[in-house]
């Protein structure tokens, strides 16, 4: 609460300064009109003066990418807490407010840390064993690329993904289901997720990709199949009818190619614990640049 009060103090005094700073406004008009003879002149200098303005303007409105950071693990930490009581998130009072709020400034970090433009799209690097079958064939180079699912719909998943993205050191496809292909991701800072964040606007079909695991994440699995039943409200679990695992992107390239066609012959079924028959991802790639 005293970080969250903290930076509620920190907007209060951006907002005393936007405040002074109209008044400066006001005095430069007056300025400019009483100084300047001609119509011609005082347009051109009050263009000028409201160019300056804006620019000492913009970055106090606007809070810095270290302060959304601050205000999302606040928020994040909230409801981990709720959550934690055993309630059902996606009904409970509490946890709505608590989860839309994480949204909202969730969005407002990924814009300012990722650029405004949508959808982010990661590319996955793979690294194919000796062991695969077709080694021999089509070597061990192969990749495919994520379209991450709109923030309106899942920020906090798809922040969460593009941060495993952006510090990715380790990690391999290890899981060989008849439905899903699973990843373990090794060596991150990047926490499960804080509650289960669904949309029925994005549900699990063939191609998507989702988060695995209660609490889920940073695991994650691309369907080889349409999981939407088995995947969707009050599956994976058996205490909560509206809980469902996050499907946050679709593999847009390299499905049929890479995915399917050589993903899944990893010689094992299931979880492979011989990490020599796994497929390895070298690195995870934001292909949507800054700002």
């Amino acid at each position: 609460m005293e970080k969250e009060q903290k930076i509620a103090l920190h907007q209060k005094t951006k907002t005393r300064l936007l405040i002074g700073l109209a008044l400066f406004t006001v005095s430069v008009v007056a300025f400019v009109a009483i100084k300047s003879s001609s119509t011609e002149a005082s347009l051109d200098e009050l263009r000028g003066e409201v160019n300056n303005l804006r620019s000492l303007v913009q970055p106090i409105v606007e809070s810095s990418e270290q302060e959304l950071e601050a205000l999302v693990g606040v928020l994040d930490a909230k409801v981990r807490a709720i959550k934690a009581t055993g309630v059902f998130m996606e009904v409970d009072k509490n946890g709505l407010e608590a989860t839309k709020k994480l949204q909202d400034a969730t969005r407002k970090l990924l814009a300012k840390r990722y650029g405004p433009g949508e959808p982010y799209r990661v590319k996955v690097e793979l690294e194919f064993q000796k062991t695969i079958p077709d080694f021999d064939a089509n070597g061990a180079a192969g990749s495919f690329v994520i379209e991450l699912a709109p923030s309106s719909l899942q920020p906090h998943s798809i922040y969460s993904f593009l941060e495993i993205a952006r510090n990715w050191k380790k990690g391999s496809f290890h899981r060989n289901a008849p439905h899903v292909l699973q990843v373990m991701v090794e060596q991150t800072p990047v926490k499960h997720l804080a509650f289960q964040e669904y949309s029925d606007e994005y549900p699990h079909k063939k191609a998507t990709v989702g988060y695995a695991g209660r609490p889920s994440g940073p695991a994650w699995y691309v369907s080889i199949q349409d999981n939407t039943k088995s995947h969707g409200h009050g599956t994976q679990q058996i205490k909560n009818p509206y809980e469902a695992d996050s499907c946050f992107g679709t593999v847009i390239e390299g499905f049929e190619d890479v995915v399917i066609k050589r993903i899944t012959k990893m010689p094992g079924k299931e979880f492979i614990n011989d990490r020599k028959k796994h497929v390895i991802i070298k690195a995870m790639k934001i292909l949507v640049p800054r700002g």
